[in-house]
């Protein structure tokens, strides 16, 4: 019997994310996923969405983006310094989620898109010495 082919640890992480996006994130306009690889291979999903008990009134959009919790954030709470192998996330992240993961010990980063033009994340990554990987979808034949 011939093996069937696996998907890579950083695919699957991918998928990971992009799964607990389209389950639990409730953002109209974006919904982001990530998903934190650990040492162990164990992983710590996390999405964007508002803090426990908030509401958000999704049409009010600087309300909105002030409440929201990022998915890097969510994924990463949880995860001690050096403990995250590389992180998985739906869209490159943004400069400010780059210093909370640089403060994560994270070296690696692996996502499928780019939000907006956010050149500072990029040199952020470069400047904390974080691998940004993109492994854009794979186009379906047919």
């Amino acid at each position: 019997m011939k093996p069937r082919n696996r998907k890579t640890w950083e695919e699957t992480a991918l998928i990971l994310a992009e799964t607990i996006a389209s389950c639990r994130s409730q953002d109209p306009y974006v919904q982001v996923g990530a998903c934190a690889v650990l040492q162990d291979n164990s992983v710590s999903l996390g999405y964007n969405g508002p803090p426990p008990k908030v509401e958000i009134d999704w049409s009010d959009r600087d309300g909105r983006l002030a409440r929201v919790i990022h998915a890097e954030v969510n994924a990463l709470r949880s995860v001690g310094p050096g403990q995250c192998k590389f992180l998985a996330v739906t869209l490159l992240p943004c400069r400010s989620c780059m210093t909370f993961i640089a403060s994560k010990g994270v070296k690696r980063i692996v996502f499928r898109d780019v939000y907006g033009r956010d050149k500072l994340a990029f040199a952020l990554a470069k400047e904390f010495g974080i691998e940004l990987v993109r492994i854009p979808r794979k186009r379906k034949r047919g």
